[in-house]
């Protein structure tokens, strides 16, 4: 099972190393599609030290679409049966919010996925869509 939490924990370590905890034997080129599919590999290539910058303790050194989208490549490479989306989007503004759900768009095929959320904009797309009213 594959978990993307409205605030992704990362590891004090590298982009590489915080995606290699879905797969940890994945080659690189593993972890560049996993990036590219999350939306993560332009941003990733334009800093300095690209895949191995350091995102420093609980990924304090990353924006926060840029943190969602590493979670998101973590459990793209894990290639999980089941992905679970816990309010992913939900502390991103409207245009980082779109950038990330494309990337979560793309995540979720081939997989059931159980999402999580307040906006309707997360959901848009599910099969089954089950609503929580007053508890």
């Amino acid at each position: 099972m594959g978990l993307v939490s409205q605030e992704p924990a990362l590891f004090a370590t590298t982009i590489k190393e915080n995606i290699l905890f879905g797969k940890e034997d994945a080659i690189m080129e593993e972890v560049v599609a996993a990036a590219k599919a999350s939306n993560a590999q332009n941003f990733i290539c334009q800093l300095p030290q690209g895949y191995d910058t350091q995102v420093g303790k609980r990924g304090v050194q990353m924006l926060g679409a840029q943190k969602q989208r590493i979670a998101i490549a973590s459990a793209i490479i894990k290639a999980p049966q089941i992905l679970f989306l816990d309010e992913a989007t939900n502390a991103l503004d409207f245009e980082l919010e779109r950038v990330v759900q494309e990337a979560l768009d793309k995540a979720v095929v081939g997989r059931t996925t159980i999402i999580t959320a307040h906006c309707f904009s997360t959901i848009h797309n599910a099969d089954i869509i089950v609503v929580v009213q007053n508890g």
